[in-house]
């Protein structure tokens, strides 16, 4: 039999990324720490772990991963505490990208804290990137833009999110005195997430005909940043409509072009697992339902389209 305190060792080793930050976040020493985890690689006959910087799981490492996530919540699902809740937290595993996080995912972690005594564990990753984390078995649910149907995965089509370029009136003066134009753009400063941002540069291509090296361009990986940045006027902004609308309702921010791009966002999970899932995966559909726009608007949809074996 499994022994729970090796199982939570190697958890917590995935999850943090190091056997010193484990260590730290079970109250153990990290030979304690190491010495669960090869008693469980001895009972496994193969290694959980590569022993990198950060840690990563080897597959079989992901597998138990995947049972422990599970494990826990289905306890959960036995345990029976009258009216003062569970008797002890449990972690939820989500994937979710920057832009949902700072809109309508925010209220989320709460909801599911308040409603069911969850603690939310966030995996942050692009859109586009989301999926790979419930594949490799790190996370139970996965919010972004892929829709891909896969065996022994349920989907559910949570609504759209709806992008334009933003700027202080100041910065609008200063680059483009003339309307937005193509030369106008390869002159004024943008600020884009990082290297795996595609967004910005699909709206600059598809509606500017300008390519990916052809302006300038802060790096801030934060969707709150990019509204500070463009709110201080060292740049301008493609953001999520719901971050900027109070401050363009205030006047600290103006919309600079009429076009937009939208992504349609999907939630995945598995088909089997805890059943608390299904009230998890209830509360964060009731809270995109709130937020975000049912369809993406009529021309706007730059997300891949949609593929069958969505719920």
């Amino acid at each position: 039999m499994l022994d729970s305190r090796c199982l939570e060792a190697l958890a917590a080793v995935i999850r943090l990324g190091s056997f010193e930050r484990a260590a730290e976040d079970l109250g153990l020493t990290q030979s304690a720490v190491s010495q669960r985890i090869k008693r469980l690689e001895s009972q496994f006959g193969e290694p959980l772990l590569v022993r990198s910087k950060p840690v990563v799981a080897t597959a079989a490492g992901d597998r138990v991963f995947q049972y422990i996530l599970n494990a826990r919540l289905m306890e959960r699902d036995l345990r029976i505490d009258g009216a003062e809740g569970p008797a002890q937290f449990e972690r939820i595993r989500i994937a979710v990208n920057a832009d949902s996080l700072a809109t309508w995912f925010a209220d989320v972690p709460a909801r599911l804290f308040r409603g069911f005594g969850l603690l939310s564990d966030l995996v942050l990753d692009d859109e586009t990137r989301t999926l790979e984390a419930l594949k490799a078995g790190h996370v139970l649910i996965s919010i972004g833009t892929r829709a891909d149907a896969m065996p022994g995965l349920k989907s559910h089509r949570l609504g759209a999110l709806t992008y334009f370029p933003v700027a202080s009136p100041g910065f609008v003066d200063r680059f483009f005195p003339d309307g937005v134009t193509v030369a106008a753009l390869k002159r004024a400063p943008a600020v884009i997430y990082g290297r795996h941002d595609e967004l910005h540069h699909l709206f600059l291509e598809k509606h500017y005909r300008i390519g990916p090296g052809d302006f300038p361009h802060h790096v801030l990986p934060s969707s709150e940043g990019f509204v500070v940045a463009a709110r201080q006027g060292i740049a301008y902004a493609l953001c999520a409509e719901p971050q900027v609308r109070a401050p363009i309702a205030e006047g600290a921010l103006v919309r600079i072009s009429p076009h937009a791009v939208s992504r349609r966002l999907v939630l995945h999970r598995r088909e089997r697992g805890p059943a608390i899932l299904d009230a998890v995966v209830a509360e964060i559909r009731a809270a995109a339902r709130h937020a975000l726009s049912p369809h993406a608007p009529e021309g706007l949809d730059d997300a891949p389209p949609g593929r069958a074996g969505f719920g």
